[in-house]
């Protein structure tokens, strides 16, 4: 098991993303079953392959796999909504 690490910035970010109506519409955009927060944060840790969003502030590995799957599509994502 490995030990509890505490989150920041990148870890408080997805979880507030992961409450977002507006980030589990994005994740049905790009066919992902979303229709809970809980869904939103399992997608999360399985596109970033950790086990607690907490690992994204303590993981370089981590942290550009969020940008690359998470951060980056989203903000896309987010920036056409509010153009629209």
């Amino acid at each position: 098991m490995m030990a509890r690490v505490k989150g920041g910035p990148l870890s408080n970010l997805a979880g507030q993303w992961s409450g977002e109506p507006m980030f589990l519409e994005w994740m049905r955009s790009i066919n992902q079953p979303a229709n809970t927060p809980r869904d939103a944060a399992e997608f999360i840790r399985a596109r970033c392959c950790i086990e607690s969003r907490a690992q994204l502030d303590h993981s370089a590995e981590a942290k550009a796999r969020f940008d690359r799957y998470v951060r980056g599509p989203y903000s896309k994502y987010r920036s056409a909504a509010m153009r629209a």
